[in-house]
């Protein structure tokens, strides 16, 4: 019995630990010569705020994004400016609940089974952060960078080094 609640025990932290890794890509346009952009602005549009995640997706988080994308960028050499400006930056907020199979490991009489039927599903909600870099010359992306991550209350704790820390790593292998 002591290893049949061990074995559900380590699956289930199993389960919530694959769901609230972080996963990062990056994505760039291997034609830009990045040494030659040195002025960015913000694009003038933005998204609307999603009301079914106002926990995550409002005002006071977007500020916080925006201000860790610029420091990221002026890190990288940028600066921030108006006028002749080389590239445009832009950022989306993406979420979805998503649901994983949760299996039972036992039968009706409660002895240990190995038919790993899912009897129930676990449901958690997803946050995507994507970061666009538009090279105005020729008017198409040449960078993009993506931060995917199971969402929990926890995340709101420490919101400031929790974006802080999404864009650098966002930002780790920046080109250029």
């Amino acid at each position: 019995m002591k290893t049949i609640i061990f074995f559900l025990l380590t699956l289930s932290l199993g389960l919530v630990a694959s769901c609230s890794s972080v996963k990062i890509i990056t994505d760039f346009d291997q034609e830009a010569d990045f040494t030659s952009y040195k002025i960015y602005a913000w694009s003038q549009v933005s998204d609307p705020f999603n009301l079914d995640y106002p926990q995550y997706d409002n005002s006071l988080n977007r500020n916080r994004w925006k201000e860790a994308i610029d420091a990221a960028l002026q890190r990288q050499g940028y600066v921030l400016g108006e006028g002749n400006v080389d590239l445009e930056v832009d950022f989306h907020l993406q979420f979805e609940r998503n649901a994983v199979p949760y299996h039972d490991h036992h039968d009706v009489e409660g002895q240990s089974s190995y038919n790993y039927k899912p009897t129930s599903v676990y449901q958690y909600d997803q946050g995507t952060m994507i970061i666009h870099l538009l090279d105005l010359e020729k008017k198409r992306i040449v960078w993009q960078g993506f931060s995917t991550r199971a969402l929990d209350i926890g995340l709101l704790e420490d919101a400031d080094a929790n974006i802080q820390k999404a864009v650098s790593k966002i930002f780790k292998n920046f080109p250029g």
